[in-house]
């Protein structure tokens, strides 16, 4: 593993991602993957870019509840084999009830236990928040077969994706703790030349990347605010009303005013930019 800035460990970081995604799984499920909903409009531009084909052999790196090897087990034939890794457990259960035709396993993207190699590799919504994004890559270009395809999604920019940013960059401010310097976010490849280069250093060859701008209705602003809390800010909401009532109320008062030009008829309505890029190991 690489080494990380002063403040970041990357052990803490990996546990505590751990417990955060089996406490929210089910709800992250319900109401986000399930459904499709706003960023999770890409599973099926992702599946459609890994190019699936009957008889393939499919692994879904952090694979979470399902929603990426759900569509892509409706593309394999009798003879396909779809493969789902996570480290969450709550997570994974989901995955095993919502896709039968799918064989999940408990397992680490830095240290996977494979020993087999695969027709097409997909992964959403993980690669920024690894510890060592390029390991992970190099591993997964080893366990590509000659020509096969790797796809991957991840969010955009700040401003692209100002779900995330509205409520943010107010806890930032005011909480900067939240975040040690150095701790993976979810914009790392959001810039279309960073996920390019990781991609490519790890000896993809033919990298391409669409980007992708989804709408999503976070509903009014009390809504949005109880949704961001219970879910992307879980893990770090014991540390920011731990500041204190007049901390909380100052973080959401500046959300709120950052979030009026989303504003449509008393609803908040974001844009959702996400990038999705392809590459293949070539033939050895």
């Amino acid at each position: 593993m690489t080494a990380m800035a002063a403040g970041y460990d990357p052990v803490k970081y990996k546990i505590s991602s751990i417990q955060n995604w089996d406490t929210v799984a089910p709800g992250y499920h319900s109401d986000w993957a399930s459904r499709g909903r706003g960023p999770f409009r890409s599973t099926a531009e992702l599946v459609k870019a890994a190019g699936i084909r009957p008889a393939d052999s499919v692994l879904d790196v952090a694979c979470g509840t399902g929603a990426v090897s759900m569509q892509a087990a409706r593309l394999l034939g009798p003879s396909g084999t779809l493969v789902g890794i996570d480290f969450s457990r709550g997570a994974l259960a989901i995955a095993r009830s919502s896709v039968s035709a799918g064989h999940f396993a408990e397992m680490d993207a830095e240290s996977i236990g494979l020993h087999t190699r695969f027709d097409r590799i997909l992964c959403q919504y993980a690669l920024m928040f690894f510890p060592d994004p390029a390991g992970v890559l190099r591993r997964l270009w080893a366990l590509l077969k000659n020509n096969g395809r790797l796809a991957v999604a991840v969010h955009g920019t700040p401003a692209g994706v100002p779900y995330f940013s509205t409520i943010m960059e107010p806890m930032l401010r005011h909480v900067p703790e939240i975040r040690p310097e150095g701790t993976p976010t979810v914009h790392r490849f959001g810039n279309r030349a960073d996920l390019e280069s990781v991609i490519a250093g790890a000896g993809f060859s033919g990298v391409s990347i669409r980007e992708f701008i989804f709408n999503y209705d976070a509903g009014t602003f009390g809504e949005y605010w109880s949704d961001y809390m219970s879910t992307t800010a879980n893990s770090i909401r014991a540390t920011i009303e731990g500041r204190g009532p007049g901390v909380v109320s100052a973080i959401r008062a500046e959300a709120e005013e950052k979030a009026r030009k989303f504003m449509k008829g008393g609803r908040i309505r974001f844009t959702w930019q996400v990038l999705v890029a392809t590459a293949t190991r070539m033939q050895d």
